[in-house]
C-alpha cells in the first residue's frame, strides 16, 4: 500500500517566472524510508510543503491515506516554536490530540529523551542554540507519534555527534513501521533510506532504490561534489606569518545562554581558520564578540575591524530584492553608480548566486540555502579585511559547499584573514588551522605559536550593542524571565497573581477623584516593590514614557470643554484653564502611573507558564459549557512567544545594518530616530513571516 500519491504535481508562486514543482508524479510506499535529493531551489522544500496541505497546487492532486497523521521537521528550527519553555513546546501537540495527560507527560519525557534535550526541559526556548532548536523542533513532532515523518534538512545545523543521535532515532522510528521522508544533502543519512527521489528544476529526475542511485558515480558526486583536499597544518605553523586580529582572556556570558571562558587567540593575514565544536559549545558567540556585537565581560579584542556573515541567514536579509540587499553596505560606504553595481555584481558571482539570475529575485522567497549565500554575499560586499562566516555552509548542497569553500580559500589567498566556524571535520582539516571550543572554552589549537606578541589598538564594541542591550532587557522584563528573587508576589499561586493584577489595574483605571488616585499610586507602587519592581525601576519606567503622558495631559486641557459654572484661572479665545480640567489631567497622569505599575509588577512576578497555568484554571468553568477557551490560551502563549521573536528579528537586523555601515552613532533625538527608520520596514516583513511560519507549525501539530 502507498501512504502517498502524488500524480501530475504542478506549483508556481506568486509573481515567480517559472514552476517550483513541474508535472511530477510518485508514490510513497508504506512504511519506506525515502530520500528527497537535488540541489538548493530544485523544489523539495516546496514539495514537502504541498504534500502537508500548506500550499495549493496549481494542478495535479495529492492523496494521504486515510488515518495516517503526518508531522513535518521544518528547514528553520526557530519557525516551529510554539511555547516559551522547552517541554510545553514539546507537550502541544500531544495536548491538540487530546491525549490523558499522563500520556502528555510521558511523550514529553520520552521525546525529550530521545533528542537528549530532557535537561533542557524547563529551560526557554530562547535560550537555546541552533542546534539545540532543532532537537526541539523533532522532540514537538515525534511527540504526537506521527506515522509519517517528514524531515527537512532536519541535521543541518547539528554537530557530528548530535547528528548520528538523530539518525540513529529516525532508524528506530522506521523500524517500528513508520514512514519516514527526509530532504537532505547528506550522504550518511542517504546511506539508510531504501529509496531515493531526485529533483532538478521543480523535475522529478530519479526515482528508484537508494542502492541504484549510489551505484551511479554521477549521481553520488552531485550528492558529495569534490572531496576536499586537506590543508598542510604544519607548513602553516612553519610559515612566517603577520597578526592582524587577537582575542586576549576573553570571557562573555549571557544569562544561560552561552558563556565563553578566558578565550585568547591570534589571526594572521592571509590565513583560513576553522572553530569547530559541539553545538552550543560558544562558537557563535565568539563571532559575535570578534564583530563587536557583543561586549565582552573581560578581557579585550584588538586589530582590523571585523565582518560577520551570520548563523540565521534568512534573519540577516532585510531589502526586499537581493541586489539591494548586497547593496546595502557598499551604499553605506558612499559607493554608486558603476562602481557599486560592480561590487554587487561580483559579491554575489563570489557566493555561488550568479547576479544576472538572482539580482532581481525576491529575497524571501529564495530557498534555504539561496538565502544562506546572499547573506554571505553581503558581507562580501562590504571588501573587509578581516571576515567572519557562522556555518557559511549549513544546508548548502554539494556544488554551492564546494564553491563556498573555494571562496573562501580565494579570499584567504588574495590576502584577507577569514574564520568560520562548522561542524564538518572535512571543513575543519581544509582550513590552515583549527581551533576547538567545548563549553565556552578552548581545547585545541592546531596552532602551535598562538600566544605570540601582537601589538595593535583595542576595538569598541559596535554601538548598535546598547540598542541590542536595551530590546534585550526590555523582553526579559517583559516575559518575566528576568526576575529570580522570590517575592512575595511570586510566592502567591498564578491565579490569586492574575486576580490580584487584574484587580488593581481596573481599580486604577476608573479611580476618578483626586484623592483615590493618590491612594493607587501609592497602593500600586506596594505591590510592584512588593512583586521585586522596586521604587527606582518604577521611576525609569514612567519617566521613559512621561515625555507621552504629558502631551496626553496638555490635549485634555486643550480639548476637553470646560463645564457652565467652573471656575476660569484664564480665557484665551478658545482655549480655557479651569482647576477642574487640571485636576483632571493630573488624574489621567496619576492614573497611568498605577497602571503602569500594576503592568510592570503583573509581567515581573508572573512567567509565561505561570500564566498559562492561571489562566487555564480560572477558564475552566467557561470550558465546561463549552466555551473554546483553548483558543483564548493559544493566542496568550503566542504572544508571549511572538515577544522573544520579534527581539531576535531586530536584533538580527540591527546586527546586520550595523555590520554593513548602517545604524551609525548619532547625537540628538531626532538623528537617532531617523537612524532607526531602516528597521520598521524590514522588521514589518519578518513580522508577517514569522506569523505566517508559526500558523504552519501549529496547523501541522494537529491545532
Amino acid at each position: 500500500m502507498s501512504d502517498i500519491v502524488v500524480q501530475n504535481l504542478k506549483f508556481k508562486y506568486a509573481q515567480a517566472k517559472t514552476l517550483a514543482v513541474d508535472d511530477i508524479s510518485f508514490e510513497i510506499k508504506e512504511g519506506s524510508h525515502t530520500a528527497i535529493v537535488g540541489l538548493n531551489g530544485s523544489g523539495k522544500s516546496t514539495l514537502a510543503r504541498l504534500i502537508c496541505g500548506l500550499e495549493t497546487p496549481l494542478s495535479g492532486k495529492i492523496e494521504i491515506a486515510d488515518n495516517k497523521l503526518l508531522g513535518i521537521v521544518f528547514q528553520s528550527p526557530k519557525n516551529q516554536i510554539v511555547s516559551g519553555v522547552v517541554s510545553r513546546d514539546t507537550a502541544f501537540g500531544p495536548q491538540n490530540l487530546k491525549l490523558p495527560e499522563s500520556e502528555i507527560e510521558l511523550r514529553t519525557i520520552e521525546s525529550l529523551t530521545k533528542v537528549e534535550m530532557l535537561h533542557k526541559a524547563e529551560s526557554s526556548t530562547n535560550a537555546l542554540s541552533l542546534g539545540q532548536t532543532q532537537k526541539i523542533a523533532l522532540s514537538g513532532v515525534i511527540a504526537m507519534e506521527p506515522q509519517i515523518l517528514i524531515l527537512d534538512e532536519a541535521t543541518s545545523m547539528l554537530d557530528p555527534l548530535s547528528k548520528n543521535e538523530i539518525i540513529e532515532f529516525v532508524n528506530y522510528w522506521h523500524s517500528k513501521g513508520n514512514t519516514i521522508i527526509e530532504i537532505t544533502h547528506d550522504v550518511d543519512i542517504l546511506n539508510n533510506c531504501t529509496n531515493v527521489i531526485a529533483m532538478e528544476h521543480g523535475k522529478v529526475i530519479f526515482n528508484g532504490l537508494a542502492k541504484d542511485y549510489m551505484n551511479s558515480k554521477e549521481n553520488l558526486h552531485k550528492l558529495t561534489g569534490e572531496p576536499l583536499p586537506k590543508a598542510d597544518k604544519a607548513a602553516f605553523n612553519k610559515k612566517e606569518k603577520v597578526p592582524v586580529f587577537a582575542l586576549e582572556r576573553v570571557s562573555f556570558q549571557y544569562d544561560d545562554k552561552s558563556n565563553v571562558n578566558n578565550i585568547s587567540f591570534n589571526l594572521h593575514k592571509g590565513s583560513l581558520v576553522a572553530l569547530t565544536g559541539p553545538s552550543g559549545a560558544g562558537k557563535s558567540t565568539i563571532l559575535e564578540l570578534c564583530a563587536g556585537l557583543l561586549k565582552p565581560a573581560s578581557g579585550g579584542i584588538k586589530g582590523l575591524t571585523p565582518v560577520l556573515a551570520q548563523q540565521n541567514a534568512s534573519a540577516a536579509l532585510f531589502e526586499n530584492f537581493a541586489a539591494d540587499d548586497v547593496a546595502f553596505g557598499p551604499k553605506n560606504k558612499g559607493i554608486f553608480g558603476k562602481q557599486l553595481k560592480y561590487i554587487v555584481k561580483k559579491s554575489m558571482d563570489d557566493a555561488v548566486l550568479p547576479f544576472e539570475e538572482f539580482g532581481e529575485r525576491q529575497t524571501f522567497k529564495l530557498s534555504g540555502g539561496e538565502q544562506r549565500r546572499l547573506s554571505i554575499a553581503g558581507i562580501l560586499a562590504m571588501e573587509n579585511d578581516v571576515i567572519l562566516f557562522d556555518e557559511p555552509t549549513a544546508g548548502l548542497d554539494s556544488v554551492s559547499r564546494e564553491k563556498v569553500m573555494n571562496m573562501m580559500r580565494t579570499l584567504a589567498d588574495e590576502g584577507k584573514t577569514v574564520l568560520f566556524s562548522t561542524h564538518k571535520m572535512d571543513e575543519a582539516d581544509f582550513a590552515d588551522r583549527e581551533i576547538r571550543i567545548e563549553n565556552g572554552e578552548k581545547v585545541k589549537d592546531t596552532y602551535e605559536n598562538f600566544q605570540e606578541q601582537f601589538e595593535a589598538q583595542y576595538l569598541l564594541p559596535n554601538p548598535a550593542v546598547e540598542m541590542i542591550k536595551s530590546l534585550r532587557s526590555a523582553e526579559a522584563e517583559l516575559s518575566g524571565s528576568r526576575s529570580k528573587k522570590n517575592t512575595p508576589v511570586k510566592h502567591l499561586p498564578a491565579v490569586v497573581r492574575i486576580l490580584l493584577f487584574f484587580a488593581l489595574f481596573i481599580i486604577s483605571l476608573i479611580t476618578k477623584s483626586l484623592p483615590a488616585c493618590l491612594v493607587m499610586v501609592v497602593v500600586t507602587a506596594i505591590y510592584a516593590n512588593l512583586a521585586g519592581f522596586g521604587p527606582k525601576k518604577l521611576a525609569s519606567a514612567f519617566l521613559r514614557i512621561f515625555p507621552f503622558i504629558l502631551i496626553f495631559a496638555v490635549l485634555q486641557l486643550v480639548f476637553r470643554p470646560a463645564r457652565e459654572g467652573d471656575f476660569l484661572i484664564t480665557n484665551w479665545r478658545w482655549f480655557t484653564l479651569t482647576p477642574e480640567k487640571l485636576i483632571y489631567s493630573l488624574n489621567c497622569i496619576l492614573r497611568t502611573n498605577s497602571s503602569l505599575a500594576c503592568i510592570c509588577a503583573f509581567f515581573v512576578s508572573t512567567p509565561e507558564y505561570d500564566l498559562i497555568d492561571g489562566l487555564k484554571i480560572l477558564l475552566k468553568p467557561l470550558e465546561l459549557i463549552k466555551v473554546p477557551v483553548r483558543y483564548f490560551i493559544l493566542v496568550v502563549e503566542i504572544i508571549f512567544r511572538f515577544i522573544p521573536l520579534l527581539v531576535d528579528e531586530a536584533c538580527s537586523i540591527i546586527k546586520t545594518q550595523a555590520l554593513r555601515g548602517g545604524l551609525k552613532t548619532v547625537n540628538g533625538k531626532i538623528k537617532k530616530i531617523r537612524s532607526i527608520v531602516p528597521l520598521i520596514v524590514p522588521i514589518i516583513i519578518q513580522t508577517i513571516k514569522r506569523s505566517e511560519s508559526l500558523a504552519d507549525a501549529i496547523t501541522m501539530r494537529c491545532f
